[in-house]
């Protein structure tokens, strides 16, 4: 059974049978929907928060993503090395030596990585410092 429409003039629900609905009845409501008479109007829904595609970050997640680029980055270097064997000659203070060109380019990558992480390693060292003394403050 669907419900009555409600008459704009009354608020009151028409009988599909009468043109107009009779002043002097209750408004029907369906027992499942009318609220209670003494409570105060429910607040508005809520919509349920998105569900997000991508799931909880971890640890071990993001070591293995760690690990897979690694060895993919490591695999690329390890052709460019061997597809670059050509002599460089190289100049370092008073030392000249030799070296294959992809042999050069890995050492200086390693140098760099080593460059930077000495920097961060102070910078690290700087701020745990900062928040022991700033703890001790309080």
């Amino acid at each position: 059974m669907t419900p009555d429409p409600v008459h704009p003039a009354s608020g009151t629900p028409a009988d599909n049978d009468s043109p107009h609905p009779s002043p002097s009845l209750p408004a029907r409501q369906d027992p499942d929907t009318a609220p209670p008479a003494d409570s105060t109007p429910a607040p508005a829904p809520t919509a349920p928060p998105a569900a997000t595609t991508t799931g909880r970050a971890s640890l071990a997640g993001a070591t293995w993503m760690s690990l897979i680029a690694g060895a993919v980055l490591g695999i690329g270097l390890l052709v460019f090395i061997m597809q670059n064997q050509q002599p460089v000659q190289l100049t370092l203070f008073l030392w000249q030596f030799e070296l294959p060109l992809g042999v050069c380019v890995l050492l200086s990558c390693i140098v760099a990585a080593l460059i930077m992480g000495v920097i961060g390693g102070v910078r690290m060292l700087q701020l745990r410092k900062e928040i022991k003394k700033l703890r001790r403050a309080r």
